[in-house]
């Protein structure tokens, strides 16, 4: 009789001994399998259609990893096969194969970088943008085909068929009038000859929309087209100077006489410190209608066309008012605009709103009297002189005793008791501006770009000024041999 320990552990040992039995013609059917595999992979090396025959042999036999395998090497020999790609899980963009969206998106995103740096646009929600988008862009705005930037509601208003006649949207059963030369004033529409005179008074002007600026003027409409067009060669002066625009037009007013332009900047208080009296164009520091619509305070000035000596003034003070805008908007005075806005009492206004400024006064009155009077007219006509403004101007400062020290200048000291001194201030300030620009003084063009720099990335623009104004000093030989005075 065996005893009943030797029988226990006999009966403990049979599962293992049966598990080993069972376990060991697995492995080596994997392992026969395996030996296969390498067998026929050897076989089909080099061939699509015996690695297809492989890869199906390896899915019948479930050998998912060893398949996959097969697939890398079918599309090796041929990237152009399709049904290979797919089955690994590939994706195809711009005629590559990405092994996963998450792939396809970083190479999106490498090739629009790599697109934007020899373009000079930058990548905005993943399209490449003209970088002075970006501020209209981020306010949710849509580009129409004519430029205009809207909003989600002006965008369906365009697709009922609506259409904007300046800053008025006009609904499709009044367009009509438009394609009859009328021009809506109030509930009216008027005839152009009509809606002059409507919109020849103080608060009832013309509010006229140009790519960089909102014009409102009393002009009549066809000297008001051509004031937006002076407007906007201003602009492309001051960006010349600051290297840096406003990120949205930015309001100007011309008027159409200098004793509307009295009355404006007088009766309506519009100004703080009473400039106008000593041009025909000046800020307007506290005019409300746009600082109500949101925009910063606005250049204003006068082109009366009634008489010849003013009609010749007045493209000239259009650029000066329309330069005063854009260093405005540049440079704001924003806690006393918001006190302004607030109607809240500031003790010395006028100081509180000069002491906010980063941009000294002769830079700024010197970027506007060079698009004002220092710019080549590329409007003369053949045989004409294209510097004509500038002997002219130039010619001014030789006949008030030529250039004043140049810390003077600098200083700028403006004031109504001399009117005639001041006039003669701004326009040497141009004059500096004009030997920075086109001088071609190699110091002072670089410590011109350096402030521009720092301007543009919003630096600490102290540093930069005390440079060029240091430059501007030590190059003042320069700058009288520039004038030729």
């Amino acid at each position: 009789m065996v005893p009943l320990h030797v029988l226990a552990l006999g009966l403990l040992a049979q599962p293992a001994l049966q598990h080993t039995a069972t376990a060991t013609p697995s492995a080596l059917v994997q392992e026969d399998r395996k030996a296969e595999f390498e067998k026929r992979l050897a076989a089909a090396e080099g061939s699509s259609d015996k690695l297809w025959k492989l890869y199906e042999w390896c899915t019948a036999n479930g050998m998912d990893k060893d398949g996959r395998n097969v697939l890398r090497k079918i599309v090796k020999l041929d990237d152009a096969d399709r049904r290979a790609h797919e089955l690994l899980g590939e994706v195809e963009y711009d005629g590559k194969w990405f092994a996963s969206e998450k792939k396809v998106e970083e190479y999106k995103k490498k090739k629009l970088e790599e697109e934007a740096k020899k373009s000079g646009k930058v990548v905005f929600k993943g399209e490449l943008v003209d970088p002075a988008d970006i501020p209209f862009l981020q306010k949710g705005l849509t580009k129409t085909d004519d430029g205009r930037w809207v909003n989600a509601e002006e965008q369906k208003k365009l697709a009922e068929g609506w259409v904007k006649q300046d800053f008025t949207w006009v609904p499709p059963a009044e367009l009509s009038n438009i394609e009859k030369n009328l021009w809506k004033c109030d509930d009216t529409w008027l005839a152009e000859a009509d809606a002059n005179k409507f919109h020849a008074e103080l608060d009832k002007w013309w509010k006229i929309p140009s790519d960089h600026y909102v014009l409102y003027t009393t002009c009549d409409r066809s000297l008001a087209m051509t004031a937006r067009d002076e407007c906007e060669r201003a602009f492309r002066e001051v960006n010349r100077v600051f290297g840096k625009t406003p990120s949205s037009p930015v309001p100007v007013l011309v008027l159409r006489s200098g004793a509307q332009y009295g009355e404006f900047a007088g009766q309506r208080q519009t100004e703080l410190r009473g400039f106008s009296s000593l041009h025909g164009a000046s800020i307007a520091e506290i005019w409300t209608e746009p600082l109500a619509a949101g925009m910063t305070s606005s250049g204003f000035c006068y082109w009366d066309a009634s008489n010849q000596k003013d009609n010749a003034f007045g493209p000239m003070f259009v650029r000066h008012a329309a330069a005063q805008s854009l260093v405005e908007a540049l440079d704001p005075s924003l806690k006393t605009l918001g006190s302004i806005v607030a109607q809240k009492q500031v003790p010395a206004i006028d100081k509180a709103w000069w002491d906010e400024k980063q941009i000294p006064q002769w830079l700024r009155y010197g970027a506007c009297a060079y698009a004002e009077r220092y710019i080549l007219d590329a409007l003369i006509k053949s045989g004409g002189d294209p510097a004509w403004m500038r002997k002219w101007s130039l010619e001014n400062i030789a006949n008030k005793g030529g250039i004043d020290p140049l810390e003077t200048i600098l200083s700028l000291p403006l004031t109504l008791e001399d009117t005639s001194k001041s006039a003669k201030l701004i326009n040497q300030s141009g004059l500096l501006v004009a030997f920075m620009l086109d001088g071609k003084c190699t110091p002072v063009v670089q410590a011109h770009q350096a402030f521009k720099d720092a301007f543009k990335n919003g630096k600490d623009l102290k540093p930069s000024l005390k440079a060029l104004e240091d430059t501007l000093r030590k190059n003042e030989a320069e700058l009288r041999k520039f004038a030729g005075i």
